[in-house]
């Protein structure tokens, strides 16, 4: 009698990558909604701040219900394996920039209002070294010729109440 070696077919995923995006799509829908609440939607001279972002969380969250809708009968994807590890530089630019552009306070330690030109490239360069292929050089120049043009943008084309460099020209 001879055995033959059966292999098993790999566990079927719970959840999948497609169900897994439409999730993650109304969560941040109902975030978004949530996040700008307290923003006036009408005002007494006509359109308020928050039409915008509250007519786009609705459209994110019917998005998302439209993608789980349509994924319902499909046999889920597997979501692969995650490189979590190569997202870390990513979310440490959003952090510096967040916390460099206005400054931001610990408790015992004080960050100081830094403004878009220290903010913005220092977000892009961290952010850029997630990149396999960053050259050091290239990336520097590259955060520095973006950081300009978001400066030029907003602050100036704009005219958003951005700091630029208040340690240096005062705003």
């Amino acid at each position: 009698m001879t055995h033959e070696a059966t292999s098993s077919p790999p566990p079927k995923p719970i959840i999948g990558r497609e169900r897994m995006a439409g999730m993650c799509l109304v969560a941040f829908g109902f975030f978004a909604l949530y996040a700008s609440a307290e923003l006036p939607f009408f005002t007494a001279g006509g359109v308020g701040s928050g039409l915008l972002p509250r007519s786009l969380s609705v459209l994110i969250i019917l998005l998302g219900g439209l993608q789980l809708l349509l994924t319902w009968k499909q046999p889920p994807e597997s979501t692969g394996r995650w490189p979590i590890l190569d997202m870390v530089p990513v979310l440490i630019g959003i952090f510096l920039f967040a916390i460099t552009i206005r400054g931001f306070d610990f408790g015992a330690f004080k960050v100081p209002v830094l403004g878009l030109a220290v903010a913005t490239p220092l977000s892009i360069f961290c952010s850029g070294l997630a990149a396999k292929d960053a050259r050091l050089i290239e990336l520097l120049i590259f955060a520095l010729v973006l950081s300009a043009i978001c400066v030029g943008l907003f602050r100036y084309a704009l005219g958003l109440s951005l700091p630029v460099a208040p340690w240096l020209i005062g705003y």
